[in-house]
Order: C-alpha cells, then sequence, then structure tokens
C-alpha cells in the first residue's frame, strides 16, 4: 500500500515530530492510568482506528489495560480481537500490519478472524521489562485502506517510548506504595497492632466490623500472636470505648476462686472472704470482659458463663440475689476450641454461643512483610538510648528466616535483647540472639526453608498467587498443593 493511497482513504500518518512530542510528554506522567490514556490517544486519534486497545500481562495473563474505540467499535474484551493475529506478534515479538486479515494467507480460514471481520489491523509489541508485557493494538472492521505499512516504523517507536513510560508509572507506583507504607502509620499501626500485610489488612478490616456488635467475640490464633491487643483494639473501636476494658486470663485462676473472680462474692461466703469483693462482670459493665484462653475456665463454670451469656443475669459467691450486667463478652484461645468440645472437654453449648464472631489473629511466619515496622515498633519502645538506633539488613534478613514459634511476642524480646548487648547505633547480625536454638537449626532443612521462602514470596506479592507462582518458577497448581499440605490455603 502506497502512501498515497493512504493518504486518499484519510488515513493518518504518525510524524517524526508526533512521536517526539507525545515521548517528552509520555516521559512527564507518572501514574499508569495516565500513561495509558496518553498511548491511546495518540495511536487511535492519528490513525483513525475504530478499537484501539493496550494489552497487558499481570500474573502471567493477557488482558484489556485499556481502551478506545469509535466508529463502528463498541467495547471489547480479549475474546473480541483476533488471538490468531495477536499470537503471532507476541510469539514472534515483531509487528502485524494486515490490509484485510480475511484474505491474508498468514490468517485467512482462522474463525477468529472471520467472526471478527477485521478488514484492516496493527499489532506492536511493547519492549518487555520486569514490568511491563503486551502490545498495542488497532484494527478496523469498516475500512481495509485506513492503516499503512508506513506507520510500522513510527508505531514501533511508540511502543518503545510508551514502554518506558509504562515501566516508570510501574516503578513509581510501586515507590508511592511504598513510601505510603512507611509513612502511613494509621495503615500500618493500629492502637498496638502493628502491620500492613494482607493478612493484618483483613484483620483491621474484621475488626472494624465485629466491633460494631454486642455479640460475643471468639478470638484464636497461636500463643503471642497479640490476641489480647485485637480484644483492645475491637473494644476501642465500638461504640463502649469510653467504658472499662478488663482482662481475666483464664489459665491461671485456682477453680475455686475463678467463680468469684468473674462473679464476686459476698463477705463470709467461704474461706478467706473477709469483706464483699465486686466481680469482674460488675466491674466492666458498659464495657468489656476480655477471657482470654477461655479453654481452661473449669467444666462446672462453663455452665454459669453460658447462663450469663444467654441472660445477662449472674449471682455473686454466697448471694441469694439476681444481677444484670451490659457488658460486652470477648474471648480467647491458642486450643481449637472446637476440637475440645468434640472430645468434650468444652462444653459445646458454650462453644457455639461463643464463636458467633470468630476473628484470627496471624502468626508472625505469615506476615514476614511486617517485620520491618514491628522490628521499629519495638525499637523505640525499648530504646533507652538518646540515639535513635537503626537494624542492619543482615540483621533483618536474620529476623526474616526464623520461624518465630513465639510469634510477635518472642520478636518483641528479641529486640530488648538486641538493644540491650548492642553497643553500635544499629543492631548488627550477631545482636539478634534467638531464644530457641534447636528450632533454628531445624529450619535448615530444605522443607521448612520450602515452606518459609513460598510464605515470603506470597507475603510479599499481597497474596496474589499466579504472580507468587511466577516469581517461584513454579507452577499455580504445584503452589496450591503445597499451601494444602501445610492448611495454609486451598
Amino acid at each position: 500500500m502506497t502512501e498515497q493511497k493512504a493518504g486518499a482513504s484519510g488515513s493518518g500518518l504518525l510524524t517524526s515530530e508526533q512521536i517526539l512530542a507525545v515521548g517528552q510528554k509520555l516521559m512527564e506522567l507518572r501514574p499508569l492510568a495516565e500513561v495509558l490514556d496518553a498511548v491511546l490517544d495518540m495511536a487511535a486519534e492519528t490513525m483513525h482506528a475504530e478499537t484501539a486497545l493496550i494489552l497487558l500481562k499481570d500474573s502471567g495473563k493477557l488482558s484489556v489495560a485499556a481502551q478506545r474505540h469509535t466508529g463502528a467499535g463498541v467495547a471489547r474484551g480479549l475474546a473480541d480481537i483476533s488471538t490468531s493475529l495477536l499470537d503471532e506478534a507476541l510469539t514472534k515479538h515483531e509487528p502485524v500490519f494486515t490490509e484485510s486479515a480475511i484474505q491474508d494467507p498468514r490468517f485467512s480460514g482462522k474463525s477468529s478472524i472471520i467472526l471478527q471481520g477485521i478488514q484492516a489491523a496493527v499489532i506492536v509489541p511493547l519492549s518487555e521489562t520486569l514490568y511491563v508485557r503486551g502490545a498495542i493494538y488497532l484494527d478496523s472492521r469498516s475500512d481495509r485502506t485506513l492503516f499503512s505499512p508506513q506507520n510500522i516504523g513510527p508505531l514501533s517507536t511508540l511502543a518503545a517510548l510508551s514502554t518506558i513510560a509504562m515501566e516508570n508509572a510501574r516503578r513509581y507506583d510501586i515507590a508511592r506504595r511504598e513510601l505510603q507504607l512507611l509513612k502511613g502509620e494509621k495503615a500500618k499501626a493500629r492502637g498496638g497492632l502493628v502491620g500492613s500485610s494482607p493478612s493484618m489488612m483483613e484483620l483491621y478490616s474484621l475488626i472494624e466490623r465485629v466491633a460494631a456488635s454486642d455479640l460475643p467475640v471468639l478470638i484464636t490464633g497461636e500463643s503471642g500472636t497479640g490476641k489480647e491487643l485485637v480484644a483492645r483494639e475491637i473494644h476501642q473501636s465500638s461504640e463502649r470505648r469510653g467504658k472499662p476494658f478488663l482482662a481475666l486470663y483464664c489459665g491461671n485462676v485456682a477453680p475455686q476462686l475463678f467463680e468469684s473472680e468473674l462473679f464476686g462474692h459476698k463477705r463470709g461466703s467461704f474461706t478467706g472472704a473477709t469483706q464483699d469483693k465486686q466481680g469482674l462482670v460488675e466491674a466492666a459493665r458498659g464495657g468489656t470482659l476480655f477471657l482470654d484462653e477461655v479453654a481452661d475456665i473449669p467444666g462446672d463454670l462453663q455452665t454459669k458463663l453460658l447462663r450469663f451469656l444467654q441472660e445477662g443475669e449472674y449471682r455473686a459467691v454466697g448471694d441469694t440475689k439476681t444481677y444484670r450486667a451490659d457488658v460486652r463478652i470477648v474471648t480467647a484461645t491458642n486450643k481449637d476450641l472446637k476440637r475440645e468440645a468434640i472430645d468434650g472437654r468444652f462444653r459445646s453449648d458454650l462453644f457455639y454461643r461463643l464463636y458467633i464472631l470468630p476473628v484470627h489473629a496471624p502468626p508472625l511466619r505469615e506476615r514476614l512483610s511486617d517485620m520491618q515496622y514491628l522490628t521499629r515498633h519495638f525499637i523505640e519502645k525499648y530504646d533507652k538510648a538518646e540515639r535513635s538506633r537503626s537494624i542492619s539488613p543482615e540483621a533483618l534478613r536474620k529476623l526474616m528466616t526464623y520461624s518465630w514459634p513465639g510469634n510477635v511476642r518472642e520478636l518483641e524480646n528479641t529486640v530488648a535483647r538486641a538493644l540491650v548487648v548492642s553497643r553500635g547505633d544499629r543492631l548488627e547480625a550477631e545482636d539478634i540472639l534467638l531464644e530457641d536454638a534447636e528450632r533454628a537449626a531445624d529450619d535448615l532443612s530444605w522443607k521448612s526453608a520450602e515452606q518459609k521462602h513460598i510464605m515470603h514470596v506470597l507475603s510479599v506479592c499481597a497474596g496474589n498467587k499466579s504472580r507468587a507462582a511466577e516469581l517461584l518458577g513454579i507452577s499455580r497448581r504445584y503452589l496450591h498443593y503445597k499451601l494444602k499440605e501445610w492448611g495454609e490455603g486451598e
């Protein structure tokens, strides 16, 4: 097709001046959406294309990132364009131009060409970089003379400039998110809870939802995950925030004193009861009562707790009167409470009364991307020196490769200990003394290393399994298999 033919049909031709102008504009743009819009505006308007798309790969899958449609064009997805043309361009990584796809010997007879009725099309692959893979796609379904082969060169230049701009925009977006995480105290800290990993953001969201209710909450999670901090945040996020928050650790209260602690007692009701005592239920009136390790409540007292939950009434030890108290019950356990109920060690009716709003506190090994924030938080909490100390990359790496059986509580103790033994302005790897040396040695096994690495990459990818599998160099099916093996997902 000659330039005269292209001009006669009214098609456009990208000039060097236009390419330089749009290139300069693209380099000044930052958000990716603005870059994509600018590229499409130039390509679609200059070429008079009915359909203009930018196709980008994300997590190994191609999708329409931006689109323009004029004339006979209507909104289209991947299913509405020719896979034959697209495969040709992306496989060979070369521009594809066709004046009549139906008659083109490379594509004639292809069902996608026939069904889509494409008269003319141009596909120019983007230069592949770390963050950008894809192509610019233009087509016409009403005018086979719309495009010219002379456009291939300028369009390729536009694609190269676009790739650089998209790469810059992607890096800018990543840097901006990291800056927001570093500066956004609200995003990474709520009360005593610290972190912005996907599991923590999900926890924050769940706290907001359960805080609006007065129903019982059961917080589950391993020891040291901060279940009491979760309970406090639920209280502070609720309308009860101005009333008391009281906590009782059920694991170290003698059975004969538990009822007194919970409901109070009258003077002379038992040996040593020299005066009346107010129970925690009454003291927390209008607020929240947190019962930690609820699975350890003595069996005969589980019935009395169940009655209080059902009726809102209680009776102090040695008293004949029945009292009512408006208090929200939040409980926590590191045991499988349902299994405890099935095995007869916990009342099943009490379990179902407590298990109305379950909240899970994630273990530290599932939120390793929070390590830098948690470490900084504990440095600020325990650093008594006048200088503001930091942590070296090697020390942080050592923290990231440990399994943390004691979770955040163990990390807190580790950082506090490192601040005492450290002599410099920052914590070094040799300052990090891990409590469980035997377990640390066990972590040198291949199975343990594989699990830690996969969970770390998954955390970095914000839970995106396809992206994580791509970075790990494994199939998504294998990733699902390993997560299911470790009880971490489907």
